[in-house]
């Protein structure tokens, strides 16, 4: 009987700091945002991952930044740093900058997918390669950070490669922004 009560009271207290922690956390606008250019992420020394692998997340985040762009009316542009038409914004259109980090960068393993192959519920096919990238949304006027946040995603089923956890990052990252603009 103790350890059922015990077990109510974590079981609250959890509940309570979650859903605390929810409510404190950060809202970002970006409603006021006509132009989003995407910087290369940095890739630090020592990284698993190549030195590429923070222009190619970057190219999947305009990608599908553009997709959603397209069909919720997000932003007039939409592109990558250097690439034509970041350097011609109008005048007057409000410019937000999204650089970031690598943070992780993990390849698929077979004895992992095996070990997550026993989890109750999840089967027999689940990724195990894993993308984390932390992301600062910058307004290009000020300079100023307006939000910072940390995007982690997995392969899933037979799509077992890191390209394919960059793809659902940049898509993590697309409906975020989303959220933002209140669409």
């Amino acid at each position: 009987m103790k350890v059922k009560n015990l077990l109510v009271v974590f079981l609250v207290l959890g509940v309570g700091l979650a859903t605390n922690h929810l409510a404190m956390a950060q809202e970002v606008n970006l409603k006021e945002y006509n132009v989003l250019i995407v910087k290369d992420l940095d890739v630090p020394k020592g990284s698993p991952a190549p030195s590429s692998a923070g222009s190619l997340m970057a190219e999947k985040a305009v990608y599908q930044i553009q997709r959603y762009s397209q069909k919720y009316n997000l932003f007039d542009i939409v592109t990558k740093e250097g690439e034509k038409g970041s350097k011609d914004v109008p005048s007057g259109k409000k410019v937000l900058i999204i650089k970031g980090e690598v943070k992780e960068y993990t390849h698929p393993t077979v004895g992992r997918r095996i070990g997550r192959s026993f989890i109750p519920g999840v089967g027999g096919h689940v990724g195990s390669a894993s993308f984390t990238a932390h992301y600062k949304f910058i307004d290009n006027e000020t300079g100023k950070v307006i939000y910072e946040t940390d995007l982690r995603t997995l392969s899933t089923d037979a799509n077992d490669t890191v390209e394919y956890a960059m793809d659902r990052n940049g898509e993590a990252l697309a409906k975020l922004i989303t959220k933002a603009k209140g669409r």
